[in-house]
C-alpha cells in the first residue's frame, strides 16, 4: 500500500477503509497497466531467445560437421 497517498487520503478525511480501497484501486490500475506495456516487450523476447537458440543450434552444427566428415572419411 502507497503510505503517502493513504495518509493524504485520511488527511482529507476519508475513513480508512475508504482511503484503503482508493489505493488499493490505484495499485491495481498500475498493475494493468504495467502488464499491458509489457506484453509486446515478452513476445519481442520470446522471438529473440527463438533466432538466438536457433543460430546457436546452426553455429554448432557447422562446427561438428567437420568431425563427422572426418568419422565417416
Amino acid at each position: 500500500m502507497h503510505i503517502k497517498l493513504f495518509r493524504a487520503l485520511k488527511a482529507a478525511n476519508l475513513s480508512d477503509d475508504a482511503a484503503a480501497e482508493v489505493v488499493e484501486a490505484i495499485e491495481e490500475y498500475i498493475a494493468v497497466k504495467v502488464q499491458e506495456a509489457n506484453k509486446g516487450l515478452e513476445s519481442k523476447l520470446t522471438a529473440q531467445t527463438w533466432v538466438i537458440g536457433s543460430v546457436g543450434f546452426v553455429l554448432a552444427v557447422i562446427g561438428l560437421a567437420p568431425a563427422f566428415v572426418k568419422m565417416f572419411n
